[in-house]
């Protein structure tokens, strides 16, 4: 392996991991605003003491889990509205017939 590689592969398994306050910084700001400006990106790492690439991936990875969480509420919903509409056609069939 040459320096270059070992210097890569050391870099890629050295990550630190954010701790539970700059998640709550990060979750926070996720809450006001869904998409990363540039700027907002480079205040984020300044504040955290993190690179302005570690903030956007978290971005990148918390807009697609609320992506996926927003489609499984509007998935929960349209269920219920569904269940709803046959009970009431039910309802309404058994009204017909008598």
């Amino acid at each position: 392996m040459d320096f270059q590689t070992q210097k890569l592969y050391a870099s890629k398994h050295n990550k630190k991991r954010l701790n539970q306050e700059q998640v709550r910084l990060l979750e926070k700001s996720f809450d006001a605003n869904k998409k990363l400006e540039p700027e907002l990106k480079q205040y984020l790492a300044n504040q955290l003491g993190v690179p302005a690439r570690q903030v956007a991936i978290w971005y990148q990875n918390k807009r697609a889990r609320w992506k996926t969480q927003s489609l499984e509420l509007d998935y929960n919903t349209l269920q219920v509205k569904l269940e709803n509409a046959v009970s009431e056609k039910r309802r309404l069939e058994k009204d017909v017939k008598s």
